[in-house]
């Protein structure tokens, strides 16, 4: 079997599997459950961030555009072409060519039903990455040493600035860019600055209590149990932070299913897809529900989702990757 190049980066990935599959179960709407996804995937990308950017932190940007704008401006692209052609499949996608562009650049704009969704809706959360890839780009800029921490700062800083963002057409964007879920990726951050520098003491702690500590933290998750808490602390972050790092604390010591890492590498396929699948058997197979061909259909939708995944990441994200990835060499 193909070796792994760092052991302790499997928990990474595992976790982008966990997030991917709950963004996916929680889009089945009936579940009731994983609503936790999104912010999940913003804890570990504030700390994949910081660790690729110490790694080597030249043509951060360009390298973070390789990484997701192909995939995601053909599955973009996909929807433009499906509410073009058959609107009545997309009837609360708004097809304008001002819109299209808008998407493809990651500029947030309001729906006429007051949602922040561009054309392929889960691209609201790709509207913040860049956002947060832009602040991260500017840390770098001043300092690359410090620039976790000058991140780390900017970030609380805009999240403060949010009230202050929301009178008007004008500050739409700001209003969008300053909301609190951005100190979601500041709490990957956090988790970051922690396993670097204490990576060796979270690595002693006891098996069982860091294996303990994994099951509370994803227990809150699942549950929704955190949302109870309130309060200006983002306790969904800070929970998947807790998990980020009793799973990397782990790493060494267990073995990941190959299915699980396989399903984290095509983790952005599955988060960018599944709404095609999903929305195909929903309406022409069964409707999603708690019925018994409901589950059954949900089941299907998933299954489906993971085939069309797998299948993606092999022939067109990771192939673009690394054409995108040459040319920037």
């Amino acid at each position: 079997m193909k070796q792994r190049h760092a052991t302790r980066l499997d928990a990474l990935q595992v976790l982008r599997a966990v997030a991917a599959l709950a963004v996916v179960v929680f889009h089945c709407h009936w579940t009731g459950v994983a609503s936790f996804g999104v912010e999940l995937f913003f804890v570990i990308s504030g700390f994949v961030i910081c660790h690729a950017a110490a790694q080597d932190p030249r043509h951060f940007l360009l390298k973070r555009i390789a990484r997701v704008v192909p995939l995601y401006w053909l599955a973009t692209l996909g929807v433009f072409a499906l509410a073009t052609v058959a609107p009545s499949l997309l009837s609360s996608t708004q097809v304008s060519w001002l819109n299209l562009v808008r998407s493809l650049v990651f500029w947030p704009y309001l729906r006429a039903d007051g949602a922040w969704m561009p054309l392929l809706f889960l691209g609201w959360t790709l509207n913040y990455e860049a956002f947060f890839y832009v602040v991260f780009a500017l840390c770098l800029g001043v300092s690359a040493r410090l620039a976790p921490y000058l991140a780390l700062a900017a970030l609380v800083l805009i999240a403060s600035l949010h009230g202050a963002a929301t009178h008007g057409p004008a500050t739409w964007p700001l209003a969008f860019w300053t909301a609190p879920i951005v100190l979601n990726f500041a709490c990957g951050i956090v988790a970051w600055l922690i396993w670097h520098t204490m990576k060796a003491r979270l690595m002693r702690i006891p098996h069982g209590l860091a294996t303990g500590i994994a099951i509370i933290a994803m227990g809150i998750l699942a549950t929704g149990a955190n949302h109870g808490i309130g309060g200006p602390l983002p306790t969904g972050g800070i929970v998947s932070a807790v998990l980020l790092l009793a799973l990397l604390g782990l790493g060494p010591r267990l073995r990941w299913p190959a299915g699980l890492l396989a399903i984290g590498d095509a983790s952005y396929s599955l988060y960018l897809l599944h709404p095609y699948v999903l929305e195909v058997v929903n309406r022409k197979v069964h409707a999603f529900g708690p019925d018994v061909r409901g589950v059954l259909a949900t089941l299907l939708g998933v299954a489906g989702a993971l085939v069309l995944a797998l299948v993606m990441y092999r022939v067109v994200e990771r192939p673009s990757n690394r054409i995108a990835r040459r040319l920037i060499a």
